[in-house]
């Protein structure tokens, strides 16, 4: 047995190699054993190759994937200096917005202001920065979001800027016209010698219509402005004497005739109360008094309507 296995270690293997003409031929002996070696070593080699490539693909991932969060770290770090750049605007923006609706609580004399935004705070880190961004788990859900609910802060913070100067505005027009109606009486006095409306004719005795209102007094009674205006007529006018005519916008006009003197001048910004003229009987008059309209459009109105003391 063992002169046979001798005999198989030292058997060989025998190569004949000859041209296609058969002139020459080479004959090459291989021992079994160097064919063995041979293929050990092709096969050491291939293992080799295997390892080394999956090894080099394992490394390529894995740098994939480092690229992957690198870039991922960069894009939320980029968000994260985007958002700490919009947050002092979006202060200033909710800051406004309070403000607007603190100045409408104001002119509306509701008395305590309510809380009218309820915006959540954004959460910040010893610095007062925004928090950083967790390098363990870069991928957070709320992190994504983070971007999406700072800027509906944003759009709600402006919107409800919007929302509150609208408002404002509506209050300063009602305010406006509030101040320009004349709602006060022009007089101390409050005596009504002759009422709006049809009436006898104090001088004809015809039957005609008494466009105001006759307030009595004395001469030299000061007469006020009853309302925010301005001067467009201060001069003598016909039957109605020295006249004065305040415009309050809003289509309304306020006349004051059979003035004794006049205090203003065409073209003068009069605020409600101040005096404006002195009462009189100039023109067509019995006696002192104040003849006092009220018009809208350029048609007379009651002037009793408007007056609310």
């Amino acid at each position: 047995m063992g002169i046979l296995r001798k005999s198989m270690k030292n058997q060989r293997f025998v190569l004949l190699i000859t041209d296609s003409a058969g002139q020459w031929t080479r004959r090459l002996a291989i021992r079994r054993r160097s064919i063995q070696l041979f293929v050990g070593a092709v096969a050491v080699a291939i293992l080799a190759a295997v390892s080394m490539t999956t090894h080099a693909l394992l490394r390529y991932q894995e740098a994939e994937e480092t690229a992957t969060i690198r870039e991922e770290n960069q894009r939320l770090t980029t968000t994260l200096a985007s958002l700490q750049a919009k947050l002092p605007d979006l202060q200033h923006a909710t800051l406004r917005a309070e403000a607007g609706f603190a100045q409408i609580w104001s002119k509306s004399g509701l008395g305590v202001e309510p809380s009218l935004l309820a915006v959540g705070p954004i959460e910040r880190d010893a610095t007062g920065q925004l928090s950083s961004v967790p390098s363990s788990n870069v991928l957070q859900a709320e992190w994504i979001a983070l971007p999406f609910e700072v800027e509906r802060i944003e759009q709600d913070a402006t919107r409800t800027q919007h929302t509150s100067a609208e408002l404002l505005e509506y209050f300063h027009d009602a305010q406006r016209l509030l101040q320009n109606t004349p709602s006060v009486w022009p007089t101390t006095n409050t005596f009504i010698t002759s009422p709006f409306g049809r009436r006898r004719d104090p001088i004809s005795y015809d039957w005609l219509m008494h466009k105001g209102l006759d307030i009595g007094g004395q001469t030299g009674m000061d007469i006020r402005a009853p309302a925010d205006g301005i001067v467009i007529y201060a001069a003598h006018r016909g039957g109605y004497g020295q006249t004065v005519v305040l415009h309050h916008g809003f289509g309304l006009q306020t006349h004051f005739a059979h003035l004794s003197r006049f205090r203003v001048h065409i073209g003068d910004r009069i605020r409600r109360g101040q005096v404006i003229a002195e009462m009189g009987s100039t023109g067509k008059s019995t006696g002192p008094h104040l003849h006092y309209e009220v018009r809208r459009a350029g048609r007379p109105l009651d002037p009793q309507r408007f007056i609310l003391d």
